[in-house]
């Protein structure tokens, strides 16, 4: 997962260039070349991250922008659902058919079902959306609880009962 100062960047760079995002066809916008591409999943979660750190200083711009361009807000979005779905969907495929060649790759791949959720909330229901809920059954019978996943500094910002799926380590065996 990106730091603090990257989290920062990407958001500073990202807001610069959201409204042309929004109106191209692109669903990953070029940023920087070391920056993460943009999407709504990627801002939202670096908003997320800094805020638990009480450095999101974008809100407003972010929240300004979303409203003018809803539409185009809303489509990304649905698009982005779909990417995540199927990135989320083909990790959990490669997990189940070998637990000790993909779970330490969770805490990175896991990025994908937390977008998930931070996205659920820009849209109206989408059939994939629909399927978390048997996916996350899967998961919890491979999931060991424990401590959160990413750096504690960002943990405020994950509530347990929403992001369940960051307190704890899939079984490796």
């Amino acid at each position: 997962m990106p730091n603090q100062d990257q989290d920062q960047r990407f958001l500073s760079s990202g807001i610069l260039v959201l409204s042309d995002y929004l109106l191209s066809k692109e669903l990953l916008y070029p940023l920087d070349a070391d920056l993460p591409r943009l999407t709504i999943g990627n801002l939202l979660l670096a908003q997320l991250r800094l805020g638990a750190t009480g450095q999101d200083q974008h809100s407003a711009r972010i929240e300004e922008i979303r409203n003018k361009w809803r539409h185009a807000w809303e489509q990304k979005a649905a698009r982005e659902i779909h990417m995540r779905f199927e990135l989320w969907l083909n990790f959990l495929g490669e997990y189940k058919s070998s637990h000790k060649g993909h779970a330490d790759r969770y805490p990175v791949e896991v990025k994908q079902r937390v977008i998930l959720q931070i996205l659920s909330g820009e849209v109206a229901k989408t059939a994939e959306l629909d399927l978390l809920p048997d996916m996350d059954l899967q998961l919890r019978g491979s999931l060991h609880p424990g401590e959160f996943i990413w750096e504690k500094e960002v943990a405020s910002g994950f509530d347990k009962t929403s992001f369940w799926y960051l307190f704890g380590k899939l079984n490796a065996t």
